[in-house]
């Protein structure tokens, strides 16, 4: 996982239809990237290009979704951010070649973080103990002795 990767999971009632648009929205509010009507039109483009190895350009996407390049960058980097896609020279693709692959890379990546996360916790706990009960002077005193 990169350094300043931010995946934001949200609990969002899953669509009562299963067609393409909707799932694609689905994924978006999900990850919390459904600022406006463009993103969905953004991922489905890149997904389909990642399907098939080519990738996409921001000139590209610009031109089949009529929005300025400005714009288009902003929503890419929006994506590159959670993890969801990756830049590859001018292209730019699901962070794996399809969508599910992408999801489980990207519950990898949290699953190890959280384990991180509970590493550290321990040690917290471990500290806090310490200082509740006192061990944590004592430890401080000897070490001074030494």
């Amino acid at each position: 996982m990169a350094a300043e990767e931010k995946i934001v999971v949200r609990q969002v009632q899953r669509p009562q239809r299963e067609d393409v648009d909707t799932l694609v929205s689905w994924f978006l509010k999900s990850f919390d990237l459904s600022e406006d009507e463009l993103e969905p039109g953004m991922l489905k483009e890149i997904a389909s290009a990642s399907f098939v190895g080519s990738g996409v350009t921001s000139k590209e996407l610009n031109d089949k979704l009529d929005t300025p390049r400005t714009t288009v960058i902003y929503h890419l980097n929006r994506f590159i951010s959670s993890g969801l896609v990756v830049r590859k020279g001018r292209k730019y693709f699901l962070r794996a070649t399809d969508m599910e692959t992408t999801i489980e890379e990207l519950q990898a990546d949290m699953l190890r973080e959280f384990n991180r996360m509970i590493e550290f916790a321990e040690k917290f706990d471990q500290m806090m103990m310490g200082d509740i009960y006192g061990r944590g002077k004592e430890r401080k005193r000897s070490a001074r002795k030494q």
